[in-house]
């Protein structure tokens, strides 16, 4: 049986109703049906499609961005800071190893300079002994005595040297026993205490008192003699060192023609 136009509008507004769309009267203009989806029938716009879902994107990936940005900083921030750290190390460990070779060449340099300090130390004892054995063969006994004991002109030359070897003078071996029998010898000869010191021999009195013991005392005692008189003393009111001329020359004032 054909549809009647009542039956027809009345089927449209049944399904506008459960569609939502409204069905116009006779007469009016019908409007076209909403777009459908791929199964025939409509749907809701995805949000991402939406201006709030564009600009949420929009914000999540400028977020991103800005993260990636922050961290890139900060990866460049930790890596110069770790660069810094390392060069810092190897500076640290250059300065050191530079101070460790300082360290061990002033110490060759100074094992050294105390080998050739210890080098001349020895030298000057050697060259001490050999003035000592000098003046000993050239019969200058009581000279010898008294270098032999850190004193006198001869010694001064040796301390200024030891002490700037950072040293010092010191007395020959038997230097002291030999001092001891040396001043025994004068002063049973001169018939007094004789003194071999610093400064000089004390006690020797005067040359001319001493003519007769010269005189008769033979050529050890005249050599003995002529060795303490050509020292002297330097001590106040006693006669300092003459020469063995000179004292020849007073020895033979007082002394009778054809003793000498």
């Amino acid at each position: 049986m054909a549809k009647t136009i009542d039956r027809i509008l009345a089927e449209r507004r049944d399904l506008a109703e459960r569609t939502g769309v409204s069905t116009p009267q006779t007469g009016t203009t019908v409007d076209a049906p909403p777009l459908l989806d791929g199964a025939g029938t409509s749907g809701p716009t995805p949000f991402s499609q939406t201006q709030a879902g564009l600009t949420f994107s929009a914000e999540q990936e400028r977020q991103s961005l800005l993260i990636q940005r922050q961290n890139a900083e900060e990866l460049a921030r930790v890596q110069q800071r770790d660069a810094l750290i390392r060069q810092q190390q190897e500076q640290a460990f250059q300065t050191q190893q530079l101070n460790r070779r300082f360290a061990e060449e002033g110490r060759i340099r100074a094992q050294e300079r105390e080998r050739t300090r210890q080098a001349n130390i020895s030298q000057l004892r050697v060259e001490r002994q050999s003035v000592f054995a000098q003046l000993i063969a050239n019969k200058d006994e009581v000279r010898a005595i008294i270098f032999a004991l850190g004193f006198g002109p001869e010694n001064d030359a040796f301390d200024a040297r030891a002490r700037s070897l950072g040293t010092t003078i010191q007395e020959l071996k038997g230097a002291r026993q030999l001092e001891t029998t040396t001043e025994a010898a004068l002063g049973r000869v001169l018939g007094r205490e004789v003194d071999i010191g610093r400064e000089g021999v004390r006690g020797l009195g005067t040359a001319i008192s001493s003519a007769r013991s010269f005189v008769q005392g033979g050529a050890d005692v005249q050599t003995l003699l002529t060795s303490a008189f050509g020292v002297g003393s330097l001590r106040e009111g006693e006669q300092p060192g003459i020469s063995a001329a000179r004292l020849g020359e007073l020895i033979e004032s007082v002394t009778p023609q054809g003793i000498l």
